[in-house]
């Protein structure tokens, strides 16, 4: 995602490191496509796949190669110190979302709203 949350996490110290950096003993991390960041772990056997391969959170089905992804970030690292930086986040992620047309993401977060 060349966008808002990039720049944000760069100026909070973080940086998408190379994908075959990325750790493989089932791990959450937040990988880096084209089309914005994927919330996944490295699974060695997934049910209904191939073989090994990245496994989204929210879709068990789905599943990807290394070459998928541009990079990775661990999310343990990210330092969202205050409310402030964490709104420049949420802010930069509906902003690309809508950048980018990612209508999965907007209908969550109207969700949230909602719910709310």
């Amino acid at each position: 995602m060349s966008g808002r949350v990039e720049t944000v996490l760069r100026k909070m110290g973080q940086s998408v490191r190379p994908i075959s950096e990325a750790p493989k003993d089932g791990r959450w991390i937040l990988a880096k496509s084209a089309e914005g960041l994927v919330v996944c772990h490295w699974d060695i056997d997934p049910a209904g796949l191939a073989g090994p391969t990245w496994t989204e959170a929210n879709d068990a089905a789905r599943g990807y190669l290394d070459e998928y992804f541009e990079g990775w970030i661990d999310p343990a690292e990210l330092k969202l110190w205050d409310y402030a930086t964490l709104a420049d986040l949420l802010i930069a992620f509906v902003d690309d979302a809508r950048a980018f047309g990612d209508e999965r993401a907007l209908r969550i977060l109207k969700a949230r709203a909602k719910a709310e």
